[in-house]
């Protein structure tokens, strides 16, 4: 039988343990040793879950779709808050006249920047494009890169933005061209908001599958560049699946395809740890289905799939007295329910704060940067229960 670790012994193990994560010899063998190292943290946390020492991001994107609900905001554990989101047009120019930007300048608007600021917390924009023909157009043209950057600069200044994400989704064709334009791009507008908005940081989103599958992302190059990488570790089952399943499965990527400790390990090999933030969605879907089993297909109904927060969630398996179960395979928690109106099954995947917990042990466990919620003002304090994960796990401000 193997002696019992005493307090100073776990906390010199714990040490060298997190050493080792964090060092280069991890990121290169992550993979291989990863049972030995999860049960060697197993044993000195006990229950295997760790919580953080030093720390941690805390972002999160605020919809301009949200700004009404901005009054019930609490924002005491968030370093950085980002506006979501202003469009780019194939020009290079802001679309202005759309609800985002006239939202941002709206009192709710300005409150919601007020609310930031007397949290002590950055104030963010993200700025977003996800038309890869849109996205092709202007990062191919010098003139255009050029015009995205002075614009950005000056949308800062005037708003006081000292954080600035990029949001630009291409989903077309791997292009080594437009990579390499890419990655030229991101070099200036990095360069030119460090140098023109002092102490100021900028962080890409990517897709959860961009170090397999890169498109015109050089991850390793991107990640040298930019002050943080967002990996948006969810959606692996969008609103519109043919099936309901893990909007974030942690593991499980045989039956899913990938899962997101597959996307950090990928992430891991290219990009240094501290400079990663784990995407995390504080939602769900609530999908028709044919039957009322795991995984059902997704039926055709007069009321279609839809966007469920945690708290509609809750409250979705109350009224119909479910059993919210929890997935062990996608460590994410699901329940199904009769829609007697519409006559068929609905099923619903979501994230409460043990499946959202898990992750935190992840991004505790590989020293991440910390986190970026998807997305704010949703359940605001109804969602206390993921809110006191968040403080229970990751050391923050």
């Amino acid at each position: 039988m193997a002696t019992p670790l005493c307090s100073s012994q776990r906390q010199v193990l714990l040490a060298v343990v997190l050493g080792i994560l964090s060092g280069v010899a991890f990121l290169s063998s992550f993979t291989l040793y990863r049972k030995q190292v999860q049960a060697l943290v197993t044993r000195i946390r006990g229950a295997g879950q760790l919580i953080s020492t030093s720390p941690k991001e805390v972002a999160g994107f605020y919809p301009y779709w949200n700004l009404s609900k901005v009054t019930e905001l609490d924002l005491p554990h968030l370093s950085t808050v980002y506006y979501f989101a202003l469009h780019l047009k194939r020009d290079g120019l802001f679309k202005e006249n759309d609800a985002a930007f006239s939202g941002l300048n709206s009192n709710n608007g300005k409150l919601l920047k007020e609310k930031v600021l007397q949290n002590d917390a950055r104030w963010g924009v993200t700025i977003v494009n996800t038309s890869a023909n849109s996205i092709t157009r202007n990062i191919n043209n010098p003139a255009r890169q050029q015009t995205i950057i002075d614009n950005t600069i000056k949308l800062m200044k005037q708003e006081g933005f000292t954080a600035l994400n990029i949001d630009l989704e291409y989903v077309g064709r791997r292009n080594n061209r437009r990579k390499k334009s890419f990655t030229t791009f991101a070099q200036k507008l990095t360069q030119a908001v460090h140098r023109e908005i002092p102490g100021s940081t900028v962080s890409l989103d990517a897709f959860a599958d961009s170090v397999r599958k890169p498109r015109i992302f050089d991850m390793k190059s991107l990640g040298e560049i930019l002050d943080h990488i967002i990996i948006m570790g969810y959606d692996f089952y969008p609103l519109a699946s043919k099936v309901a399943g893990p909007v974030a499965p942690l593991t499980g990527k045989e039956r899913h395809g990938h899962d997101v400790i597959t996307s950090v390990n990928d992430y891991l090999s290219k990009v240094p740890s501290q400079k990663l933030l784990l995407g995390v969605p504080f939602y769900g879907y609530d999908w028709p289905t044919g039957k009322g089993d795991r995984g059902s297909a997704v039926i055709s109904s007069t009321e279609g799939p839809k966007v469920s927060s945690y708290a509609r969630s809750v409250e979705t398996a109350q009224k119909n007295n479910c059993v919210v179960n929890f997935d062990d395979e996608s460590k994410s928690v699901w329940f199904s329910y009769f829609d007697k109106q519409n006559h068929t099954w609905r099923q619903v995947w979501f994230e409460n704060e043990k499946s959202l917990g898990s992750k935190f042990d992840l991004v505790n466990r590989t020293n991440l940067g910390g986190i970026a919620i998807f997305a704010l003002g949703d359940d605001s304090r109804e969602a206390k229960p993921l809110w006191d994960e968040v403080k229970r796990k990751l050391k923050t401000r």
